[in-house]
C-alpha cells in the first residue's frame, strides 16, 4: 500500500487510488475543504514535496495559477498513485507580543507546605486539621489527594506541598508548581496558553488547527453536521478535545499539574466544545441554548489535565457572539472609554461599539478572504506569507513571514496591496483594476504582478471577494456607530483585535475602508485578546467579576442587510460618514 508521509505529523499507509483529502481526514490530519471537497474554495491546500499523484485538474490550475509549478495542489482534486510526502500549512506556534492590563492577581490556587503524619482519627483529618490550623479553610481532599496521603504518611511524617483549590485539597506535590490552562476556540485555529498559577506570569503558548475542520470549514457546517448526525456532537465535541489535548502535550508540563482551565470561544465552538448540540443557533431567532458560564470537571470532557482541574468558559453574550468578544473587551478594557469601537476580524467577525454606558455587538459574516481563502495566491498568516507590502512606481517591497521567497498572500499582505494600488490610482474605488506597470492580463483576467518569478499576484477577481468581506465589516461598523449616534470623530479609541489585526497597518486598513479614519495613535492592537481574557477570568476575581457585567451589559443587535446599503459599502476608500 502507498504511504503518506505529513511533514510534522506522521506516516499513514493509504490505498491506492485514494482521494488525497479523504486519504490525509481518514488519518486524523485535520485539513479544512470549505465546498466539500469540489475544489471551488482552495482551503484544502497542501504542498508536494515528492512523490506521485494524478495530474492537476482544470479546477487546480484555475484556483492555483503559478503555485502549481511550486509544488502546491488541492488535495481534494488529487489522486495517489504511489508514495508521497506531502506539508500541510498548518499554523506554527509563534509566541506573539499580547497586551495583558495589569490586573490584581487572586489566583484559585494555594501550595502550602505541610507534612503528611499517621495521626489519628485519620491521616486525611489530621491533614486538615493542620490546614486549618494554618488559616487555610479546606473542606475536603480528592481522591487523588487521597491516594497520595497513602503514599506519602508515615509515622515520623512526610515534607509535601498541598495543592488547594477552590476549599478542596486536590492534590500532594514534591515542589511549587501548579498550572492554569487558558484556551481560545477558533473556527479555524485553537490557542493555548500555559500561566503559572502563583505568579499569573505565562510560560508557554501553542495553536494548531482546530480538529473539526474534518467537518466542515465554517460554524454553519459544524451546526448541520451537529444537528443532523446521530453522533454528531460527539465526534464535533472529540475533535476540539482532542486538540486542546494535542496541545497540552506541546506545552511540556506533566498534565496532571493543571489544576484550571479556562476556555473562550464564539458561541458554537463554546456549545460543542460542553457537549451541546448548538443547532438552536442554525435557524431563526439564533438563539444560544444558554449563555452563563459553564463549569465542569477535567475527566467529564475527556482533558488530559489534573482529573479534579475546573473547566469554566466565559460567558456568551448572544446569538454568535461568543465568550471570545468578552475576552476582547476585558484585555482592551473598554470600559474605561467614553467612547470606543472595538473589532475582531475573522470568517465570523465580531464589532462592539460604546458610548457611555451602552454598549451594543454584533457579527458581521465576513466570509474568509481575510484568512486567505478562496483567493488565487491566498494564504494564513504562516511561513512563507507576504505580510506587508509597499508599492511604487520604482517598483514593489514586500515582507515574508518567516523570511525567504514568497508562497502565497495573507490577509494583511492584501489590504496593503488594495490600499497602496488605490494610491497609485491602478485600482478605481469600484474595485476596478487598470492597466499599468506590474499590471497584466492573464486568460483575460487583469492582475497586479507581486513576484513575477514565482507567479504571486493579485486578481481582479480576488479584489472583488475582498470587497465584500471589506463592505461586510464596514457595514456593521457603521451601523453600530449610528444606532448609538456616534461620530468618527467622537472615538477615542478604535480596538483591533485577532491575528489578522496583529499583522494590519493601520493606514492602508483606513485607506480601503476596513476602518474608520481616526488619528492612528487612537488604533490599538491587542492581538490575541480572547486568549488573553481567558488569563485574566483565570486569575483575577475582579476580571471575573467585570466579564460578568460585561456580559449582563452588552447587547447583542443583527444588523440589517439591505442590499442597496451593502452596494453602496463595497466602495473602496477612506469612510465619508459614520
Amino acid at each position: 500500500m502507498p504511504r503518506i508521509i505529513v511533514r510534522g505529523v506522521g506516516e499513514f499507509e493509504v490505498e491506492r487510488g485514494a482521494n488525497l483529502l479523504e486519504a490525509l481526514r481518514s488519518c486524523g490530519v485535520p485539513i479544512a475543504a470549505g465546498c466539500g471537497g469540489h475544489g471551488l474554495c482552495g482551503m484544502c491546500r497542501v504542498r508536494v514535496v515528492a512523490g506521485e499523484l494524478s495530474p492537476p485538474t482544470r479546477r487546480e490550475a484555475a484556483l492555483l495559477s503559478g503555485l502549481l509549478e511550486r509544488g502546491w495542489r488541492l488535495a481534494c482534486q488529487a489522486t495517489v498513485l504511489g508514495d508521497v510526502e506531502v506539508e500541510v500549512p498548518l499554523r506554527r506556534a509563534r509566541v506573539k507580543r499580547r497586551l495583558r492590563p495589569s490586573i490584581p492577581i487572586s489566583t484559585p490556587l494555594l501550595l502550602i507546605p505541610v507534612r503528611v503524619v499517621e495521626n489519628p482519627p485519620s491521616v486525611e483529618e489530621a491533614l486538615i486539621s493542620e490546614l486549618r490550623r494554618l488559616g487555610v479553610n479546606v473542606r475536603t481532599a480528592s481522591l487523588r489527594a487521597l491516594a497520595s496521603m497513602a503514599a506519602a504518611a508515615s509515622r515520623g511524617g512526610s515534607d509535601k506541598i498541598a495543592v488547594i483549590m477552590d476549599g478542596e485539597l486536590v492534590d500532594l506535590i514534591d515542589d511549587y508548581r501548579g498550572f492554569g490552562l487558558a484556551v481560545d476556540i477558533g473556527t479555524t485555529s485553537v490557542a493555548a496558553s500555559l500561566v503559572d498559577l502563583a505568579s499569573g506570569n505565562v510560560v508557554g503558548e501553542e495553536v494548531s488547527l482546530n480538529a473539526q475542520l474534518r467537518f466542515g470549514g465554517d460554524i454553519i457546517a459544524r451546526i448541520q453536521y451537529a444537528a443532523t448526525r446521530a453522533n454528531g456532537v460527539r465526534e464535533l465535541q472529540e475533535a476540539v478535545v482532542d486538540t486542546v489535548n494535542s496541545l497540552v502535550e506541546k506545552l511540556g508540563v506533566p498534565s496532571e499539574r493543571i489544576y484550571r482551565v479556562v476556555v473562550a470561544g464564539n458561541s458554537v465552538m463554546l456549545h460543542l466544545f460542553y457537549g451541546v448540540n448548538p443547532r438552536t443557533l442554525g435557524s431563526l431567532p439564533f438563539e444560544p441554548v444558554y449563555r452563563r458560564s459553564i463549569s465542569a470537571r477535567s475527566g467529564e470532557l475527556g482533558l488530559r489535565v489534573n482529573p479534579q482541574a475546573l473547566v469554566e468558559s466565559l460567558p456568551i453574550l448572544g446569538g454568535y457572539v461568543g465568550g471570545d468578544v468578552v475576552g476582547d473587551m476585558l484585555a482592551s478594557r473598554i470600559l474605561e472609554y467614553g467612547t470606543a469601537m472595538m473589532i475582531d476580524v475573522g470568517t465570523n467577525g465580531e464589532v462592539v461599539v460604546k458610548k457611555g454606558d451602552r454598549l451594543v455587538a454584533a457579527s458581521t459574516p465576513a466570509g474568509p478572504a481575510f484568512e486567505g481563502v478562496g483567493l488565487s495566491h491566498g494564504m494564513m498568516a504562516v511561513e512563507g506569507a507576504v505580510e506587508r507590502v509597499k508599492v511604487s512606481w520604482e517598483g514593489v517591497e514586500y515582507r515574508v513571514i518567516g523570511g525567504g521567497d514568497p508562497q502565497g498572500i495573507c490577509g494583511s499582505g492584501y489590504i496593503d496591496l488594495l490600499a497602496e494600488l488605490l494610491r497609485m490610482g491602478l485600482l478605481s474605488e469600484s474595485g476596478r483594476m487598470v492597466r499599468g506597470p506590474r499590471v497584466r492580463e492573464r486568460e483575460g483576467v487583469l492582475e497586479f504582478v507581486l513576484d513575477e518569478e514565482r507567479g504571486v499576484a493579485l486578481t481582479q477577481l480576488d479584489v472583488r471577494k475582498l470587497q465584500l468581506a471589506i463592505a461586510a465589516v464596514k457595514m456593521t461598523e457603521k451601523y453600530l456607530l449610528r444606532l448609538l449616534n456616534v461620530d468618527v470623530r467622537e472615538l477615542e479609541t478604535v480596538i483591533v483585535a485577532g491575528d489578522f489585526g496583529y499583522h494590519l497597518d493601520p493606514s492602508n486598513a483606513m485607506e480601503v475602508g476596513l476602518l474608520p479614519k481616526v488619528d492612528e495613535d487612537l488604533v490599538e492592537f491587542i492581538g490575541n485578546g480572547s486568549l488573553t481574557g481567558a488569563e485574566m477570568f483565570m486569575l483575577s476575581r475582579e476580571a471575573r467579576e467585570e466579564a460578568l457585567r460585561l456580559a449582563e451589559a452588552c447587547e447583542v443587535v443583527e444588523v440589517p442587510r439591505h442590499n442597496k446599503a451593502f452596494i453602496e459599502e463595497l466602495k473602496l476608500g477612506k469612510w465619508r460618514e459614520p
